[in-house]
């Protein structure tokens, strides 16, 4: 059945075959250790034992062989509703893996492709890494011992490092079919989030979901899913509200937060760890809460100093700071944490450029300008700070127009532009107070705010030696291409992402804003009643080929065939006819008139798709 779905062998292989472990290099032998610490322990575990017997989870192994390869403890350990987990004790054996990269839907890509009024279900897959075997002869790795019984794992077990990424990347072909018959699924682990339009539709999609996952051998945790179309579900951590259009935290979460604020006065000692637990319920409320990292930033600088003071002990206290204490309350307050936070964030009706020297700073918006020389103390003073206080100082010049409006800041200083979209950091002390005066600002004002990187005539030469900024916006498809291209489907008005040496239409936008002959940023135009070309950066397509395109409008779409992708189903739905695949030629993309050529053209499997443009 996986044959008929994928053609990746590493995944066909570790479904037939069985899993082998990726060890950087083979462990020693580990000896047979007791995995329990008192009797009711010992019932229970041979108890569990009992059912991973039955599932073909685990095995006893051969007599002959008892006490060779790789022996763990096998424990309980307590659960949030009171039952107790078996666990693994993998830390020895997790030394020996190899520690390889790889990519887990994010919370914030799921937020990308939510519209308002989808319909969504939720899918758990009951014992999902049951579904992955383990090549036998590294079984013997995965040995433990129960009563006077001698066994071993036949299955994945997710105590192994390597295990999220081997269960991610064998699951994204299932769901990579599943998008190439138009339905949008997101999987996370063993826990899937199905959306669709209608409640019909969804239903359709939910049974033809399942039903590929039952055909794969997996079954679903009934109890632990959510199989009735709803507007509101929990995924992720957090609640998604469609009608809404916000993500909320969860009100254990919140409660959680909230009854360990009242310690955190100013003044009082408390432990490092407290703080550290603290901090971790915080990075979770990011993409949740809005301004949550910026009051979190006095306690980590709070903690910082204090703790380095420390040489990192785990076991010392810290005073907490005035500063710490205020963001806390903040944070108590009511509705500051229940308040959820939109999907996306709404398209900029304003556009700031701001640059500055060790001289002087400015900016420009529109047709105004502001200038303004620096004190001989702000001379002194590094430039990375300079060009941040020069956007704040432009955006208070220019509050009377920002008030309850979205805002877009371009800058040529890279950190200036992370300390803003992070609401400050913990490299730099002195840019992260410059940075919490300007979002101070900015929450006074309710102004949405957002910086991106303008990359100045310097900057440019400098990247271009190092290679350190991306050139794929520069990629030209071939004109004999798209010369047919244009004659099936119709001559567009406007190329969205161009230069003025790959431009194909009379009018052009360049992500290079601005740019002398662009019509500046696509995502701030209107577009009804235009038909456009669109050839986004590979860069772009995480957040997909659907948040590339302005809207409403017809959209000729260059764009490659990954259905791994999660905006992939979306594209489809918005396709007005199957897309045609773009002949492989090998002049198929090309920079510096055809100087150079594109060195990985298989891979993008690039198609022209024709897109109404309606999301």
């Amino acid at each position: 059945m996986w044959e008929s779905i994928t053609s990746d062998s590493w995944v066909t292989n570790i479904v037939g075959k069985g899993y082998t472990l990726p060890f950087r290099e083979f462990p020693t032998p580990i000896t047979p250790c007791p995995s329990f610490c008192s009797e009711d322990h010992l019932l229970l575990l041979q108890q569990e034992v009992r059912i991973l017997l039955s599932k073909g989870a685990a095995e006893l192994v051969p007599e002959q062989k008892r006490g060779q390869g790789c022996y763990s403890r096998y424990f309980l350990i307590p659960k949030k509703d009171g039952w107790l987990r078996p666990i693994l004790d993998l830390r020895i054996l997790n030394w020996f893996l190899k520690q390889e990269k790889f990519k887990m839907l994010t919370l914030s890509q799921v937020l990308l492709v939510l519209n308002e009024g989808d319909w969504m279900v939720s899918v758990d897959l009951q014992d999902a890494y049951f579904h992955i075997p383990i090549l036998k002869s590294h079984r013997k790795y995965l040995r433990f011992v129960v009563g006077s019984q001698h066994y071993q794992f036949a299955v994945l077990q997710f105590s192994l490092t390597s295990a999220p990424r081997v269960f991610t990347k064998v699951m994204v072909v299932v769901a990579a079919e599943l998008r190439r018959r138009g339905i949008a699924v997101f999987p996370y682990l063993d826990d899937w989030l199905i959306k669709a339009k209608s409640p019909e539709l969804l239903r359709r999609h939910l049974q033809s979901t399942t039903q590929l996952l039952f055909d794969l051998g997996f079954s679903v945790n009934v109890p632990k899913s959510h199989l009735e179309p709803s507007q509101q579900l929990l995924f992720i951590g957090a609640v998604l509200d469609t009608t809404l259009n916000r993500a909320f935290a969860p009100l254990q979460r919140i409660q959680d937060i909230q009854v360990l604020i009242p310690m955190f006065q100013n003044g009082a000692v408390v432990p490092v760890l407290k703080v550290l637990h603290l901090l971790g319920l915080f990075a979770s409320y990011i993409l949740l809460v809005t301004h949550a990292r910026w009051h979190m930033r006095a306690l980590q600088w709070c903690n910082r100093r204090q703790w380095f003071q420390h040489k990192g002990d785990l076991e010392e206290s810290i005073k907490i700071s005035r500063d710490a204490a205020a963001d806390l309350r903040w944070l108590a307050a009511d509705g500051n944490l229940s308040q959820g936070k939109p999907f996306s964030l709404p398209p900029p009706v304003a556009t700031v450029i701001t640059d500055a020297s060790t001289l002087e700073g400015g900016a420009r918006l529109g047709q105004l300008e502001v200038k303004g020389h620096w004190s001989p103390e702000e001379q002194k003073l590094h430039i990375n700070l300079l060009k941040l206080r020069a956007i704040r100082l432009a955006l208070k010049a220019f509050l009377p127009s920002f008030r309850d409006r979205s805002v877009q800041v371009l800058t040529d200083n890279t950190t200036a532009m992370w300390y803003i979209n992070m609401q400050g950091g913990v490299g730099s002390y002195l840019l992260c107070r410059e940075a919490l005066r300007l979002w101070s600002c900015v929450q006074d004002h309710r102004i949405c705010l957002v910086a991106n990187h303008l990359a100045g005539v310097l900057n440019v030469r400098a990247d271009v030696l190092s290679r350190r900024i991306s050139t794929d916006h520069k990629w030209r498809l071939h004109p004999d291409l798209v010369l047919y291209i244009f004659q099936m489907w119709g001559f567009p008005q406007v190329d969205l992402f161009a230069t003025r040496e790959n431009a194909y239409c009379p009018l052009f936008c360049s992500l290079q804003y601005p740019v002398q002959g662009a019509l500046g940023d696509a995502f701030q135009m209107s577009w009804k009643g235009h038909l456009l070309y669109a050839f986004p950066p590979h860069t772009l397509d995480s957040s997909g080929p659907e948040e590339d395109s302005p809207r409403p409008a017809q959209v000729i779409l260059i764009a490659p065939d990954w259905p791994r992708r999660v905006w992939y189903s979306d594209l489809l739905q918005l396709s007005l006819c199957p897309p045609p695949c773009l002949l492989h030629r090998a002049d198929l993309l090309s920079q510096s008139q055809g100087q150079i050529l594109h060195p990985h053209l298989q891979s993008l499997h690039l198609h022209a798709w024709r897109l109404n443009g309606a999301i």
